[in-house]
């Protein structure tokens, strides 16, 4: 079945002038009425507008959905595997906080109390959920499937005290890591601080501690941009990443 531009725009919810734009610049290729000239759609036109619509509603730019669809069918496919992992994760998220805000509401009202463990649960497997979205590839990659996993137990399980102190540990070390970039002294007793302080930051969820490790850690933060801007943009310096790698290959000797 062929559509029409007012048909298929009504189909889809977008404007004709919206088709006849993604015409012109080749996104959404109409074919010719031979009778009369008019754009016409084909149903594997009709599958294309579906995934523009997808991509466009997963935040992706036209030059972006442009590109993704000239790749084959299996990286299509993969791209929505993705972006499907990501909308499932975020609704396990939703759901997690929504229960324990229910919980926290049924207590205020004199319900059944929480314990402080599951006042913030939902909080760390949110953090944990992000951090795995961001990194987990590259972490898989250096550490290995069942070390990633074990420290993400790990961090689950952290009793809430301890999770506020690796939160206090993490604001001290961007402190630290501030002065330190800024004097560019890694000799100082501040420089040695910044390593203590982001190897206590480690081992609140590594089970297993080594310098060899440690090094590793800031290879990765080395060859992927995105730790580095974690660092810098925390710290508000453009080289605190770069302090901080060359901190820990001084001291975790």
């Amino acid at each position: 079945m062929a559509y029409s531009i007012q048909a298929l725009a009504q189909l889809a919810g977008v404007s004709p002038r919206t088709l006849r734009y993604y015409d012109q610049i080749g996104l959404l290729p109409a074919s010719r009425n031979p009778d009369n000239g008019y754009r016409e759609y084909s149903p594997a036109v009709v599958d294309r507008l579906q995934l523009i619509r997808y991509f466009q509603t997963f935040g992706f730019s036209l030059a972006e959905i442009q590109s993704l669809l000239t790749k084959s069918s299996i990286d299509q496919t993969a791209a929505l595997t993705q972006q499907r992992a990501e909308l499932a994760a975020q609704r396990d998220h939703l759901t997690n906080l929504l229960q324990t805000l229910d919980r926290t509401l049924a207590a205020r009202k004199g319900g059944p109390q929480m314990t402080d463990s599951e006042k913030f649960a939902a909080f760390k497997r949110q953090q944990l959920t992000e951090n795995d979205r961001e990194f987990g590839a590259e972490a898989r990659q250096l550490y290995g499937q069942e070390t990633v996993a074990a420290s993400e137990h790990r961090f689950g399980r952290l009793r809430e005290a301890d999770y506020q102190a690796m939160q206090e540990i993490e604001k001290r070390l961007f402190i630290a890591l501030k002065k330190v970039a800024a004097s560019g002294d890694l000799t100082s007793s501040t420089a040695k601080e910044v390593y203590q302080l982001h190897r206590q930051w480690l081992c609140f969820t590594w089970n297993n501690y080594t310098t060899a490790a440690h090094q590793g850690l800031a290879q990765m933060y080395v060859d992927d941009g995105r730790f580095a801007s974690y660092y810098n943009d925390h710290v508000g310096l453009p080289n605190a990443a770069e302090t901080l790698v060359a901190v820990i290959q001084r001291y975790a000797q």
